[in-house]
C-alpha cells in the first residue's frame, strides 16, 4: 500500500515543477518579444543612446552593428581626425572623392543656397578663431574676424559629379551641422535592417524615434533654453526631433553671451533666437535646417519651415517667447496647458 503522505508530496512536487515551469516559460516568453536592449557611447563629442524593444539576440546585435555604424562615420566625417578625407581636403587641399561624403556635401550646398547662406559647411575658419574647437573659447579681434570671413562661402567649393575640390586655398569645411543627422539616420537604417521596429535614438539631446514604443507613440521632450525643465514633449513614431541652443557651447565676457552658431555673413554668433526645434522624418534635413533656422531670426526662419514639406519648428526668441510652426501649435499649446 502506498504511503498517502508521499502521494501528497509528489503531487505537490509536480504542482511546484509545473508553477515553475509556466513561470520560466512565461518569462523566456517576454523575455523574447519585450527585452529592452540599451547601449551607450561616446562619440560625436556626446553621449549616444540606443534603445531597442524585441527578442534580446536580435536588438542586442543590432544595436550593436548600429553603434559599429555610427562609429564608423563618426570618424570618417570628422573634420579633426587625421584619417578623414575631410582632413585631408582642408589641411593638404587633397580632392575629396568618398561618395558618401561627397552626397553629404551636396545636400549641405543645397541647404546653404536654400537659405541664403545661413547654413555654410564652410565656416570651419571662423569656428577654428573663435577657440571652439578647443577648451578656450575666445572673443578674437574684429580684424581677424573679417580676415576670415575672406575664406567662408560654399561658393568656394568645387562639386562635381565624383570629387570636391576647392576654389580658393584657404577654404576649409565641418560637416558638424549635418553629420550628426546623417549618423542618425544611418543608425536606423541598420537597426531596421536587423528586424528592430521599436526603438529610440538619443545622440545627446538629438532623438531620432524608430516606430512606437509598444502601442504607444513615443514622447520626446523639448528643452527649455533658460532652465532645466522641458516646454513640452512632442508624440513621435518614425521622426527626428533636433535642435539646436545658445546654452550647448558658450563663453561669457563683460557680461555677454557668445556661443558657437555664427552668422556666416557677420562672423559673430546669430543674435534673436536661444533655440530652435526642427522636427522631421528625415534625420539629416532635422539636424541640419535647425542651424540656419536659428541664424534666420524667427520670422524668416518660420517662413522658411513652412516651405518644407513636413517640416514642424519650435523657436525660441531672446525675449523668452515660443513660436510654433501652423503643424504643431495648437498640440504644443495643448500639452503645455496640461502639464
Amino acid at each position: 500500500m502506498k504511503n498517502p503522505r508521499f502521494r501528497k508530496l509528489k503531487l505537490a512536487l509536480i504542482v511546484v515543477l509545473v508553477l515553475f515551469g509556466t513561470s520560466l516559460a512565461a518569462r523566456y516568453y517576454n523575455l523574447y518579444r519585450f527585452h529592452l536592449e540599451k547601449q551607450t557611447y561616446f562619440m560625436m563629442d556626446t553621449y549616444v543612446t540606443l534603445h531597442a524593444i524585441g527578442p534580446q539576440k536580435m536588438t542586442s546585435r543590432a544595436v550593436g552593428l548600429a553603434l559599429d555604424r555610427m562609429q564608423e562615420l563618426d570618424k570618417k566625417l570628422n573634420h579633426l581626425n587625421p584619417k578623414s578625407p575631410i582632413y585631408a581636403f582642408n589641411l593638404y587641399g587633397t580632392p575629396i572623392t568618398d561618395p558618401e561624403v561627397l552626397g553629404l556635401v551636396k545636400m549641405a550646398v543645397e541647404i546653404a543656397r536654400d537659405s541664403d547662406g545661413a547654413f555654410d559647411i564652410t565656416i570651419e575658419p571662423l569656428v577654428e578663431l573663435w577657440g571652439f574647437y578647443g577648451n578656450s573659447p575666445h572673443l578674437p579681434d574684429d580684424k581677424d574676424i573679417r580676415n576670415s570671413l575672406d575664406a567662408v562661402g560654399y561658393q568656394f567649393l568645387a562639386l562635381g559629379d565624383s570629387k570636391l575640390e576647392k576654389k580658393k586655398e584657404s577654404v576649409r569645411i565641418d560637416l558638424g551641422g549635418i553629420a550628426k543627422g546623417y549618423i542618425v539616420k544611418e543608425a536606423a537604417k541598420v537597426l531596421r535592417r536587423e528586424g528592430v521596429k521599436s526603438g529610440l535614438i538619443d545622440a545627446g539631446g538629438d532623438v531620432y524615434a524608430l516606430g512606437k514604443k509598444g502601442s504607444d507613440l513615443w514622447k520626446i521632450g523639448i528643452k527649455n533654453p533658460r532652465g532645466q525643465d522641458l516646454l513640452g514633449y512632442v508624440e513621435a513614431e518614425d521622426l527626428a526631433v533636433m535642435g539646436s541652443g545658445d546654452y550647448e557651447r558658450f563663453f561669457e565676457k563683460d557680461g555677454k553671451k557668445y556661443h558657437h552658431i555664427f552668422d556666416p555673413k557677420t562672423g559673430y554668433p546669430a543674435e534673436g533666437v536661444i533655440g530652435t526645434t526642427l522636427i522631421h522624418a528625415d534625420p539629416v534635413l532635422a539636424n541640419a535646417w535647425s542651424k540656419p533656422i536659428f541664424v534666420l531670426g524667427p520670422e524668416r526662419g518660420m517662413q522658411i519651415v513652412e516651405r518644407i514639406p513636413g517640416m514642424e519648428a519650435i523657436v525660441v526668441k531672446s525675449s523668452g517667447e515660443v513660436l510654433y510652426s501652423v503643424g504643431l501649435k495648437h498640440p504644443i499649446q495643448r500639452i503645455l496647458n496640461n502639464q
